[in-house]
Parts: C-alpha cells; structure tokens; sequence
C-alpha cells in the first residue's frame, strides 16, 4: 500500500477516534424476563434504534450497553419465541439508565425473528427475499442429529442425495458443486476441490437457527449464491456454566420386500453430544463441544463412525469491541455404496463395491472482530481458514484430495439516519487444491459490495445493492462478474407486508466440475476445462399477511432464468462430462402457512409448485419435481407434546443416467413424542412410519423405516 494512502487511513481512524471521545455518553443498563413466569431471559438481543448499538442478555437476563450518546432512545428488545418490545429511555451524560423488560411469549415465531439476510441483523419482516427460518425449538422437535436431516421440511427445499435445491435450483450434479453457498455464522464453509456442502461439519445440538435466504444472492455473497445462501447460527458461549447432554439410539426395521433382506443383524445407530459453556474471567466467555456418531447403516456397506469438536471463545474487552474465535472439526470414516446391486437386491451393492471406504478430515477455524467506531457505524473484520482432506480406499480408485482455503472479508455497517442504513465490504479468497481427481490447482476471488436500505415514503423502503467479483484459475481462467439487485418493501398495514425484489447471481464452475477426471462406483467422469461460469436472474413478488398472534401466512411468486447452467451430462456409454446448458427458468409460487386453530394444537405447512424448463430444448429439467409439500402438526398438553412431520415431493418427470428406470413420488411420514421433566426431555420418533420406498438419485433407495429414541438434559 502506498505511503500516502496509509497516511489517509490514519487520519481518517484519528479522526473517527477523535470524535468518540469527543461525544457525550452514558450507559444503559437493564434486565429481561419473561412476562408470565419472571423468569430471566438470556440471549435476548437489545438494540439501540438508528445506531450500530447494542447486546445480548446474559444468563441472568441482564444487559449493559456503553457509550450511548446522550438524549432519548428507542430500544428494541427482540428473541425468538417471544414478541418484540419497544421502549424509550433517556441517557445522561457519564450517567446510568436502568430498564426492566417483561417480554410476552408468541405462539408463531416467524414474524418476530431477526435474520441477517442482509449482512445485519433485522426483522425478518424487513427482508425484500424470502426467508425461510427454522428455529432451534423446531430443530428439537425433528429429533434429527445432521442439518440436511431436518432442512428436508423447510418449505420449498428438497434434497436429492445430499444435494440441497432451493426452488428447483441445484438438481443433482453427483456432489461436484453446489448453486446454494453453504455459510456457519456467516462465513462460507465449501471446499476449493469439490465446492459442495457438508452437511456433517456441525451436528443439530449446536444450532440456534438456521436462515434460509430464496433466490439470487450474488449481490451479497458472491459465487455459489445463485439458487440461495443457507446460513447456520452456532449456539452463543453465555456466563453461567450450563451443560448440554443429548444421547440417541435407534435401529432399522425390516425392509418392505422380504428378498430385499440382506442382513439377520438389527441394523442399529447411536449418536452423543455434549457441551458446556461458562464465564472465564470478567471480560470473556467460552463454548465446547464434542460428539459421536456411528451408525451400522440400512444399506449394506453403509456402515460409518464420526467424531466432532468445537470451541468458541468470545472477549469483550470494552463497549466498543468484541473478538469471537471459533473452531469446527469433524472427521471419521465411512463405507460407501453409491447404486444398487439391482431392484431386487435394492438394499445390497454390487459384490466388488464391498469395503470401500471414505476417509475424511474437516477444520474451519474464524476469528472475528466487531468495532463500534461511532455510535451509527461498526467495522466488522472475519479471517477465516478451512480445510478439507478426504481420501477413497474403492475397488476401481484410491484417490485423495487436500483442499485449503484461507479467506478475508471486512464489514461496515453505517446508520446514516433511522431509516436509512448503508453496508459496504470487500472479500478474497484462496483456494489450494492438491487433489487425485482434479490435479494441483489454485483460485483466487475477490469481491466487494454495497448496498443500502432507505425509507421511501412513509412505510415503504427501497433497497439497493451491487457486487463485483473477480476470479482467477491458474490454468489462465479469468472471469469478472457485476451483479446488481434491487428490493421494495411496502408495509400496508401492522398486519400485511408486500415485497418485490430482482437480482443477478452467477456461480464458477468448481474444480470437480471443470478438472474432475476419474471413475466413481462404474461412473466415469471426464473433465471439461472451457466450462464458463453460470449466471442467473431472480424475480420475486410476495406477501405476508399476520392477522393475529395464531395466523401467518406467506405467498410468492418466483422467475428464475439462468444462462450457461452447469449440468453433467452422461453420453450413450455412461460417460459422464459437465457441460453448460444455454438457457434455462423455473417459475413457481410458494406457500408457507402457521397457524394455531385450537389451543395447544399447531400446524406448519408449506407447498411449493415449480415449472423447471430447459428453453433450449424445450424439455423438464432433470432431477426437478413440480410439485413439494411439507407439513407439520404439533400437539402439547403439560409436559407431553406430540406431532407428525410430512413430506410429498412428486415424481422427477427427468433423470440423466437411468431415465428408463422406475421413478415414484417421494411420500414420508415421521412420528414424534416427547415427554419433558424439568430441564429434561425424552423424545420418541418412528421416522417413515408407512415405510415408503423411494429413491432422490437414480437406483439408491431411501432409509427405510427407523425407530429413533433421545434423552435430552440440561444441569
């Protein structure tokens, strides 16, 4: 950098210093307890409106929040589970202001949540996308140990083999890249070799909610962004010393068709995972995890044993900084069966299939730093360093593959006025790949952004926002992408908001995808290096509507066009090589619907229909189904609460490398109860209670009915 702009960049923090110092401030100070029981909150989040201000009660429901500038404040006190308050309090220079909140318990938690869709924490109600949100209660209720398990009932997502596809976006590319950015705590967690999700790096027990954003979100995110970002919020380390335990066992029924036994062994699972958070010091608290997991599997050579570990650190020196390091490992070994032996030997691989093994490692380590410069701007600063390494013991290929990938990103958030926000950064990236599959490779992105949120008229806001990405491959692959978008939101009423937003999305073609040349379970994949890199165009008109605390529904309507769309492409001998597809849309309409009819009875419903064309062609897109419907029924009565989960995706009208196989519609019920004693808890679940058979990928049939039982404790 030169010297001159060194020069500037101090001037300019001096002067920001400077202007700290110079403001007259107090303190505010307040407690947070719940209105019915008074009980303490913890982990409420407290607002000061119109700045960058604001904290998290602790275990005892208590906040502070220093360095307020002095006058009268509205403050926004906002928890999941519970609906927003506003209250005003007035700050006296080098004074104390104390507040006492009594927040109301809320049947419907989605209008009440706040999401960081828009790289800031806001009311989901504020978001010009939709957002999908899937709470830390509804993640219990699941009874489910890995996020793909239970994202499978988030409306308008459907999995096809570990696959994740958001309206249609993704299909199926057998693992090699992913159209949805993968994010923990808002940072991407994708390897540089493969750029698909894994979905095993953080177990269930760890989560607080999972935001699910719809649509381009290039303009923000960047490359892999273009059918929608998945963003996982990890628990927070909190003061009081609290323990976790959760410890779950189950077992496989037998199959539907007595020559599809394969096995006089009860095919079994068992998972365990703990955590323990506490106060270390006056200024600083800790968060740390282990767990277990193995499972026998229901298909024959499916058998796996995992183990994880996380750590998070958070140091609060003063009011106006915050360092949080955090950790995430995983590793373990696993056999895998891609196909089956045959329809009637559904459940078995074929014979020399048996013994082959994955071996993996995964490790992501970040460090942030938040920096409150002045009331009305913040400084966010993320380094980041995952790494993936995997190696394939199969019977036609032994092949490994190391993926490091080192990244840094820098934030600011400035509240020009109330009602008008601006958020701008820069991000890069390297991806390191030594791999048997793909060859030595290296790729650097970069990228910086900015967008800004402003109040048009009275209760009708206009969000603006562009990205621009840079990205170089060694083999002289150079590309550069521009991606707007634009976001309206009209608040007609308390109770009814309408939304309209449009944006642009493009992905790179990960390394698997342009180098990938080897032979997976009898599927030879050949490597194409001229793949372009794919863009997309987002529209989406919706509405909300919220007429009281046991009613909310949501409708939109979506048009998604992509160009050069990456699909692998198999020829007349099985020969598997990604290719781009010229033009393609999928339209659709989505509906979510909560509401509570009857006192301690609720449903969850979500249906999805999509019409996913190749315009080129004039044909379905594969691995797309045109109709998706999750539901969800809970019933409480005291300490019991019991419910049923169900899921319908339609049958595939295409598939690429089996076409004339048999293909049904996806049909899946799972069972659940649960009983709760004190800070305890036992839940019953019968997953695929009908035993439904069904396969996402072509010839690998779904787990077939299970019996799952966990014991939950908090001391």
């Amino acid at each position: 950098m030169k010297k001159t702009h060194v020069a500037l960049l101090t001037v300019l923090l001096f002067c920001f210093s400077k202007t700290v110092l110079a403001q007259s401030t107090g303190t505010l100070q307040g407690e947070v307890t719940d209105n019915a029981t008074g009980e303490a909150l913890p982990g409420v989040n407290v607002t000061v409106s119109g700045t960058v201000l604001g904290a998290a009660t602790d275990a005892d429901g208590r906040f502070s929040i220093e360095r307020v500038p002095t006058g009268t404040h509205n403050i926004l006190i906002t928890m999941i589970g519970y609906k927003r308050a506003e209250v005003t309090a007035r700050i006296e220079a080098e004074q104390v202001a104390a507040i006492k909140i009594a927040l109301e318990e809320t049947i419907l938690e989605t209008p009440e949540v706040m999401v960081t869709a828009n790289k800031r924490r806001q009311s989901i109600q504020d978001t010009p996308n939709s957002v999908g949100v899937m709470t830390s209660r509804e993640i219990e209720q699941k009874n489910q140990v890995y996020i793909d398990q239970f994202l499978q009932q988030a409306s308008g997502v459907n999995f096809v083999g570990n696959q994740v596809n958001i309206r249609g976006s993704s299909g199926f590319s057998y693992g090699a890249g992913s159209r949805v950015l993968f994010l923990i705590d808002g940072v991407p967690v994708m390897p540089g070799d493969s750029g698909d999700i894994k979905w095993d790096m953080i177990p269930a027990a760890q989560i607080e909610r999972v935001e699910i954003i719809k649509g381009a979100g290039s303009a923000l995110y960047g490359s892999s962004a273009l059918g929608g970002v998945i963003n996982i919020i990890t628990k927070k380390a909190v003061a009081r010393p609290v323990t976790n335990l959760r410890l779950s066992t189950g077992a496989y029924d037998e199959p539907a068709h007595p020559e599809w036994k394969w096995s006089d062994e009860l095919r079994h699972f068992n998972d365990i995972d703990i955590d323990h958070t506490r106060k270390i010091g006056q200024k600083s608290e800790i968060l740390a995890a282990v767990g277990r997991h193995q499972s026998m599997g229901y298909r024959e050579n499916t058998e796996q044993l995992r183990h994880n570990v996380s750590f998070k650190w958070n140091y609060k020196p003063t009011g106006t900084h915050n360092l949080t390091l955090s950790t995430n490992w995983e590793g373990g070994d696993r056999q895998t069966g891609l196909m089956w032996r045959s329809q009637r030997q559904a459940l078995q691989v074929a014979p020399e299939a048996l013994g082959d093994y994955v071996h993996s490692n995964k490790f992501g380590i970040n460090l942030f730093h938040n920096w409150v410069l002045r009331k009305n701007l913040g400084l966010q600063t993320r380094v980041s360093y995952f790494y993936n390494y995997w190696k394939n013991w199969f019977h036609d290929n032994i092949s490994a593959s190391e993926a490091q990938k080192p990244g840094v990103e820098i934030q600011g958030d400035w509240q020009i006025s109330a009602n008008n926000s601006l958020i701008f950064g820069a991000e890069g990236s390297w991806d390191k790949v030594i791999s048997d599959l793909v060859g030595t490779h290296d790729q650097y992105v970069v990228g910086a952004y900015v967008q800004n949120e402003r109040a048009l008229i009275t209760n009708v806001n206009l969000t603006l926002g562009m990205r621009y990405d840079y990205a170089w491959v060694d083999i002289g692959f150079i590309d550069s992408e521009f991606n707007p978008k634009i976001g309206l939101i009209w608040h007609a009423h308390s109770k009814f908001r309408v939304r309209a937003s449009s944006g642009r999305g493009f992905r790179a073609p990960s390394m698997s995808e342009r180098f990938a040349d080897s032979i997976y379970s009898g599927l030879r994949i050949i490597p194409n290096p001229e793949l372009k890199s794919e863009t997309s165009w987002s529209q989406e008109i919706g509405i909300n509507f919220t007429p009281s605390s046991l009613f909310y529904i949501d409708i939109a309507g979506f048009m998604n066009d992509y160009w050069d769309l990456i699909e692998p492409e198999p020829n007349e001998n099985q020969v598997v090589q990604f290719i781009n597809i010229t033009r393609a849309r999928i339209t659709g309409v989505e509906t979510t619907v909560k509401m509570m009819p009857f006192t301690n009875l609720s449903f969850d419903l979500g249906y999805t229909w999509m019409d996913p064309q190749d315009m080129d062609l004039d044909v379905t897109l594969a691995y797309r189904p045109r109709h998706l419907f999750t539901g969800g029924v809970t019933y409480s009565l005291g300490a019991f609460e019991c419910g049923a989960d169900m899921r319908y995706i339609s049958r595939f009208d295409a598939v690429k490398v089996y076409p004339f196989d048999d293909r049904v519609d996806q049909k899946l019920i799972n069972l659940r109860a649960v009983y709760r004693i004190g800070s305890s808890s036992v839940t019953l679940s019968v997953n695929n209670v009908f035993n439904h058979n069904h396969t996402q990928m072509e010839r690998t049939l779904m787990p077939i009915r299970h019996f799952v039982l966990t014991l939950s404790s908090r001391f």
